[in-house]
């Protein structure tokens, strides 16, 4: 009896342990490895950081903040997944515990200074989500100088009530004499550290790099390079030590640098992204909030881990990001982001310079229309040519894209080349009567085409996104649907004066608008409502009938319901859905304070556009060339004033329904305003 109670008490035991031993399993965890300032050029001199983007993925990172590319904004955007302004003062971390609780004493400062910011973040999105499912946050390192604390890094994983659940931001640094930054991060301390920690999220800040780069103005050229260059080799030890610990298995490593690089080597603002671990395959990064390759957002990080851990994200806006299987080098990613940093450097300056141009020509020939002044033939020539250098050269601006240039000199090289080409083809061909159609139809066919081929031919243009802005990265910006809006406008001009009843002009706007609008391919709702009253007018001046409010009512509906059509595309349809779905969604969760908002952000930066920028000045000369033109001209050909009336109805919405409508409204008419006088007051003169 006694032989069988032992046998009995043996089997339980061994059941016990077995259960055990089987729920005994390693535990899934995000290392978010924070080394700020930290560039491309530097990934090359680094082993292990080589082997992590040989065996995972790589791409560039947007790291704008609320207001800039530095400081706190970009770490608490990452942390609320949603533009977030912040400030040195606003982060006042203490230690509650040894290896226990941090709180930031300062986290009502952070929600009062965010409490008018319109893109209405939630403070401690990522650590709410995690303690929601009983997931714990950690924060290890630091970036202090020898007499002041910078503790940024703390504020990614902290919850909305200013907590992280274990850490240590004290005492894992050392003084170190021999060294100018006098400091700098115990790597060995940060290791057992980061292997010990009970968190499922760990953050982990390595410190040297940016307090080397705040250090910049007290040290040498050489010094600095020499120094910096050994930080690299220091925290590149580290990551691979940490790599040796870590089950690829269950947990992921994220490399990030939540700040722009460090200007001093590299003046990008992109900065890299590296992913490793479990189920991350060789490739390139990408995320629905820019549908590009090789490009993220900073707000695409705590949508990521919660992903991971299959998580809530409630308040995140942002998306998870993705992997695309390729056979993808660190070259591969410097010669994008070369392209995507020589096209903004550019951008300002050559569309000032396309405003200041149009100025200073559609000057002249407002002075011309005034004084009724008769140029000699040859200067007459040479001046009409100017305008049709006007209309072109927003094409131009796109061609160029094709050639996916990657230096400010390639780059000013072959936009002059096109340009002198132009107008020698242009004097060649002057006494063609067809010049203004060939412009209009060329420029429409290209815009539709590249809104077909989702903007593979403008997606290095001046006049495309600009993913350092990262306002918008994919679909049809609003300086592109001003041009196709004027180009098709130009094109209808033509067509009516050679055919007065045909219908090619009114399926054009259709097709636009439709482009525009679809989720797949513009996806611009203020480019689609500046369409859809322009298609509106035109329809009332084609068939002759009056506008009443009935007809403006009518009107409205349609828009709305055209509008209404493509979010339920896009949410329905479209596994990542564009910003109208987005928002749609963000509205039916958040509530109509969030459509409130959108709106007063869109209206916001349409009055800092006017009362800042030089379209404003462009727009204006337009008014005041268009006014001219309507004064001294008592008569102009119906034909041409139905398409410029439904012109001008598209640029007053454009311009009212868009964050940046200035942009849209200045471009449009530009091309609208000189097709009304090459028709009119021209061929009046000649």
């Amino acid at each position: 009896m006694k032989a069988r109670k032992l046998l009995v008490f043996l089997l339980l035991l061994i059941f016990i342990f077995s259960k055990a031993s089987y729920g005994d399993r390693p535990v899934d965890k995000v290392y978010l490895i924070v080394i700020n300032r930290l560039t491309l050029d530097d990934i090359e001199k680094m082993d292990n950081l080589k082997k992590l983007v040989s065996s995972g993925s790589i791409g560039l990172m947007n790291t704008k903040g609320f207001s800039s590319y530095t400081g706190v904004d970009s770490f608490l955007t990452i942390n609320s997944s949603e533009k977030t302004y912040g400030n040195y003062n606003t982060i006042y971390f203490v230690q509650l515990e040894p290896n226990g609780p941090l709180m930031n004493k300062d986290i009502k400062k952070i929600i009062g200074l965010n409490s008018n910011n319109n893109y209405l973040p939630n403070i401690g999105a990522i650590g709410d989500n995690l303690h929601s499912v009983g997931l714990k946050t950690a924060i290890y390192g630091n970036s202090d100088s020898i007499s002041t604390p910078y503790r940024l890094s703390a504020l990614i994983p902290m919850d909305s009530q200013g907590i992280v659940d274990y850490g240590n931001i004290d005492n894992i640094t050392v003084e170190d004499l021999d060294n100018p930054l006098l400091l700098k991060t115990d790597y060995d301390k940060l290791l057992v550290e980061v292997k010990n920690s009970l968190g499922d999220l760990i953050v982990i800040e390595t410190g040297d790099l940016d307090r080397l780069f705040r250090n910049f103005n007290f040290l040498s050229e050489e010094e600095y390079i020499s120094l910096r260059n050994d930080i690299l080799l220091d925290i590149d030890d580290f990551v691979g030590k940490l790599i040796s610990n870590i089950d690829s298995t269950n947990s992921i490593v994220m490399i990030i640098s939540p700040n722009s690089s460090d200007i001093n080597i590299d003046d990008s603002k992109l900065t890299p992204i590296i992913i490793w671990g479990k189920d991350i395959k060789k490739g390139i990064l990408t995320s629905a909030t820019t549908k590009r390759r090789f490009l993220v957002s900073n707000i695409d990080i705590g949508p990521t881990i919660m992903d991971f851990f299959n998580g809530p994200k409630d308040n995140m806006s942002g998306n998870s990001i993705k992997v695309i299987e390729a056979n993808v080098s660190i070259n591969d990613v410097e010669v994008i982001n070369e392209q995507i940093n020589t096209t903004s450097k550019v951008r300002y300056n050559s569309l000032y310079y396309y405003g200041i141009f149009s100025i200073v020509v559609l000057s002249i020939f407002i002075l011309q229309t005034i004084t009724k002044i008769r140029l000699p033939e040859k200067w007459q020539d040479i001046t009409r040519i100017l305008l049709y250098e006007v209309l072109i050269i927003p094409s131009i601006f796109i061609l160029v894209s094709l050639f996916r240039i990657r230096s400010l000199f390639g780059y000013l090289i072959i936009l002059f080349t096109f340009i002198v080409m132009i107008f020698i083809i242009l004097w060649l061909a002057r006494k063609n009567e067809s010049l203004v159609l060939y412009i209009g139809l060329f420029s429409t066919i290209l815009i539709i085409l590249d809104l077909m081929l989702r903007g593979h031919i403008s997606r290095f243009s001046v006049l495309s996104h600009d993913p350092i802005i990262g306002a918008r990265y994919y679909g049809i910006g609003n300086e592109m649907v001003g041009l196709l809006l004027g180009s098709v406008t130009l094109f209808s001009m033509e067509i009516l004066k050679r055919k007065n009843k045909s219908i090619i002009p009114l399926l054009i706007y259709i097709l636009s608008a439709i482009l525009v609008a679809h989720p797949s391919f513009g996806a611009n709702v203020g480019g689609t409502i500046a369409f859809g009253i322009a298609i509106a007018f035109y329809i009332k001046e084609y068939f002759d009938k009056k506008l009443n409010v009935k007809k403006f009512i009518l009107i409205f509906i349609s828009l709305v319901l055209v509008i209404s059509v493509m979010a339920f595309i896009d949410i329905n349809y479209n596994p990542n859905p564009t910003h109208l779905g987005k928002n749609i969604l963000l509205i039916k969760d958040r509530g109509l304070s969030y459509a409130v908002q959108i709106a007063i952000r869109k209206i916001l930066t349409n009055i800092r556009l006017t009362g800042n920028s030089f379209w404003t000045y462009l727009l204006l000369v337009n008014l005041i060339f268009q006014g001219s033109l309507f004064y001294y001209l008592y008569k102009i050909d119906m034909n041409i004033l139905l398409p410029s009336i439904a012109g001008l109805g598209g640029v007053i919405g454009g311009f009212l329904f868009n964050d940046s409508g200035l942009l849209l409204a200045s471009i449009s008419m530009n091309l609208i305003s000189i097709g009304v006088f090459l028709n009119s007051y021209w061929n009046k003169v000649k």
